[in-house]
């Protein structure tokens, strides 16, 4: 007899109710995500992007939480591959920061380590954002070949993506206990996408 999975809709539902809006207004303007997008489009939005991913993968790290560091240690892969990726479109990434002026700043770091919920309200939003990315090599791989597009590409794990998706959602699910836990996810997850929106000039979101 197999166990049924758990139902972890109820934890879910918020995180995806609280984030829709961001979610809707960042993937309706990013160039990148328009039918020309180029690999010029596709430099930028990496270094965009970099000071974002690496103050949330550093947020993880520093929040001690049981189960998050896998998520560091995938987003380190994904600097990896956003750096090759820039080299290659002889773009390097160089000494680029993440500071308060682009809205992202050490409160992200403070606040996961304060609250574990919060902190994975961050990795639900860091994630998730690998189907994302998994969609748009699908959609652009094929005409802007023969670039990889490593940081779009597909995960290479035992099962694939969306194998990692399902561990990630039950770990999320048994985090995420009671009511004022996914409340403090609901807040990681909505810090997350609004520390991302100044990276591509949205604002007041």
């Amino acid at each position: 007899m197999t166990s049924n999975p758990p139902d972890i809709a109820h934890v879910l539902r918020p995180l995806r109710a609280a984030t829709h809006e961001l979610h809707e207004a960042l993937d309706s303007r990013l160039p990148i995500a328009r039918d020309d997008a180029s690999l010029a489009d596709y430099a930028n939005h990496l270094r965009a992007l970099r000071p974002w991913l690496q103050a949330v993968r550093d947020a993880l790290a520093a929040s001690g939480v049981p189960g998050l560091e896998r998520s560091a240690r995938r987003a380190d892969r994904r600097l990896a591959a956003l750096a090759l990726d820039l080299d290659d479109l002889g773009a390097p990434a160089g000494s680029e920061q993440y500071n308060a002026t682009h809205g992202i700043g050490p409160g992200l770091a403070e606040e996961a380590a304060r609250e574990p919920a919060f902190a994975w309200g961050l990795a639900y939003v860091l994630e998730g954002s690998q189907l994302g990315g998994m969609a748009m090599h699908k959609r652009l791989g094929p005409r802007l070949a023969p670039h990889p597009m490593r940081y779009f590409q597909p995960v290479d794990a035992p099962g694939g993506l969306a194998a990692q998706w399902k561990d990630f959602v039950a770990q999320l699910g048994a985090a995420l206990a009671d009511p004022a836990a996914i409340d403090a996810a609901r807040r990681g997850a909505v810090a997350g996408f609004r520390s991302l929106m100044p990276r591509f000039g949205l604002q007041g979101l």
